[in-house]
């Protein structure tokens, strides 16, 4: 399965909702590796009653800045600090 945000990996995963009112509550679902984008049947019901549609995220660096990203291992030493 595919998601429907960004086209990544969609995997089970178990949701636990607190605000029940008859007590904790675990839901099977399935989330994106990629996006973290939660797909469940109420949700998705919920999503469609309200018309809300799931965006891709869009950059913040306008196109052609000229902005340079290092891959290097100077610049994973720096994140990792």
């Amino acid at each position: 399965m595919s998601c429907s945000r960004c086209n990544g990996c969609m995997v089970d995963d178990f949701l636990l909702d607190m605000e029940d009112s008859s007590g904790p509550m675990w839901l099977q679902a399935k989330r994106c590796m990629n996006c973290g984008n939660v797909a469940e049947s109420v949700l998705q019901r919920n999503r469609e009653t309200q018309g809300v549609r799931l965006h891709s995220p869009t950059s913040s660096a306008p196109a052609g800045s000229g902005a340079t990203v290092s891959m290097g291992a100077e610049a994973m030493s720096n994140l990792a600090a």
